[in-house]
């Protein structure tokens, strides 16, 4: 259990970032598609993204060959430039282990965009997890 400053514990806590204590946002989860191929995804935190937004190559190493397909939805979000972005939502499982190898899991509508570089992690995570920034890390908890 992790304990805050505020005297609350946390079941659960997983911290984001780089093992050298930088405060980067970056989580390592592991995800599995919707046909069940399970991969380690690594992710940057965008609380600024509405959406998780995976990229074309994350899709494929969780057996979504063509992420147009089968789609649940498929919509345009647009970059903080405006550049309109086409994404297409699948439905994934998301794991991630904690600080005391306790592991959370929880399912997630995961969109997949081809112009999409790096994966994000938007605010639907915060459906699940609660966020918490200090001066060494990101740290993801649920009670």
């Amino acid at each position: 259990m992790t304990r805050f400053q505020n005297g609350h514990v946390f079941a659960f806590c997983a911290r984001c970032g780089p093992p050298d204590h930088r405060a980067l946002p970056y989580i390592a989860t592991q995800i599995m598609g919707p046909g069940g191929t399970s991969e380690p995804v690594i992710g940057k935190v965008d609380t600024g993204a509405f959406r998780t937004m995976l990229n074309y190559d994350t899709a494929e190493s969780l057996g979504i060959s063509n992420p147009k397909e089968r789609a649940i939805e498929t919509d345009t979000a647009h970059t903080a430039s405006g550049e309109p972005i086409e994404y297409h939502v699948h439905n994934v499982f998301v794991e991630i282990v904690g600080e005391e190898g306790i592991p959370f899991s929880f399912p997630l509508k995961a969109a997949f965009a081809e112009k999409v570089e790096h994966n994000l992690f938007g605010v639907d995570w915060l459906r699940h997890v609660c966020l918490a920034v200090d001066e060494e890390a990101v740290h993801f908890m649920k009670d």
